[in-house]
């Protein structure tokens, strides 16, 4: 698990439509983090949190 991986979740997510549309349509949580899974990511909620905020300072972006 690491916190590459999750950059790594959010930058597919902004890029590819599709993958999106299938982890934002799912509704079972354990459904969607087999999917993330299995498109190759491996991170925790606290390694996104922390992915997220590198973004934010990378860009310069102050979260509200």
């Amino acid at each position: 698990m690491s916190v590459e991986s999750a950059i790594a979740y959010i930058t597919r997510m902004r890029e590819d439509e599709a993958f999106r549309r299938t982890v934002n349509d799912g509704e079972d949580e354990a459904a969607n983090w087999a999917f993330i899974r299995a498109a190759g990511f491996d991170f925790t909620v606290p390694e996104f949190k922390q992915a997220t905020e590198a973004i934010y300072h990378e860009h310069g972006i102050t979260p509200l």
